[in-house]
């Protein structure tokens, strides 16, 4: 994360920086993905929309999701809570 380790990160970083991964997924303005966005409420967060939000948040956070966890991580906070949980 910009040359910061995830260890070194807070809420409120991470918090951005999952905002950013999906508006720039998603290809909307970062002012459309509020912390309380799940999945659903934007149209392109579909199934398919879920798997690149996933890759790309794989790649930014440099740690794998496991297959187990992706159906599970539906919104901005549980997707938070579980970067937080990976630190």
């Amino acid at each position: 994360m910009n040359g910061a380790s995830i260890l070194e990160t807070t809420d409120t970083q991470i918090t951005d920086k999952v905002r950013d991964v999906l508006a720039a997924t998603f290809n909307v303005d970062a002012s459309e993905v509020s912390p309380e966005l799940e999945f659903g409420d934007l149209p392109q967060w579909d199934s398919m929309g879920h798997m690149d939000v996933m890759m790309a948040l794989e790649e930014s956070f440099g740690f794998e999701i496991n297959a187990e966890t992706i159906s599970d991580l539906t919104s901005i906070a549980l997707i938070v809570e579980h970067v937080n949980r990976k630190k």
